[in-house]
């Protein structure tokens, strides 16, 4: 296990860099965050917004929010970044201890399946052992469309997680 507030790890898959959002992906994280069909099925749970930003500005600010959460070691965002134009196409958000809720954010360019996979595969093989997290959960009811890849990990409905807002979990 490695302290990922010290020093935030950097992750690869095949497509995509992961790798701590920055104040400088705004522009580029604008265009996941201003899409109101897609924003619909972000998880917002217990958030402090909907994550529906029309400005860089409001991209600004909340990257500014997660650093914060980041440096006062609640949760990692990464950006997740496009190898092949180097811009930041959505975000991963991720914390480690007994139960760490995943979200995963990606443009609607991306938000496919195959793109949802690669960085689902991801979070099982590194940022399990590397967050030390005992189980993942991730909500569902917002992405029925991705219930079947999620299942296909070996996420099962959660019987005592937020059980009224519909997760999955991954116990290790």
């Amino acid at each position: 296990m490695i302290n990922v507030y010290e020093q935030c790890p950097i992750y690869e898959t095949q497509s995509f860099i992961l790798r701590l959002v920055k104040l400088e992906d705004a522009k580029d994280l604008l265009m996941c965050y201003s899409d109101k069909e897609n924003v619909k099925g972000f998880n917002a749970d217990f958030c402090t917004s909907d994550f529906y930003y029309s400005t860089v500005c409001e991209m600004e600010d909340c990257i500014r929010f997660w650093l914060e959460e980041y440096r006062k070691q609640y949760y990692v965002r990464f950006s997740v970044v496009d190898k092949s134009d180097s811009r930041a196409i959505g975000t991963v958000e991720i914390f480690g201890g007994e139960a760490g809720v995943l979200r995963i954010d990606l443009s609607s360019k991306y938000n496919t399946e195959k793109s949802f996979k690669e960085i689902l595969k991801l979070t099982i093989e590194q940022f399990v052992d590397d967050l030390g997290i005992g189980s993942v959960k991730i909500k569902t009811s917002n992405i029925p469309e991705k219930i079947s890849c999620i299942e296909s990990f070996g996420f099962i409905p959660s019987k005592t997680y937020r059980t009224e807002l519909g997760y999955h979990e991954y116990n290790i």
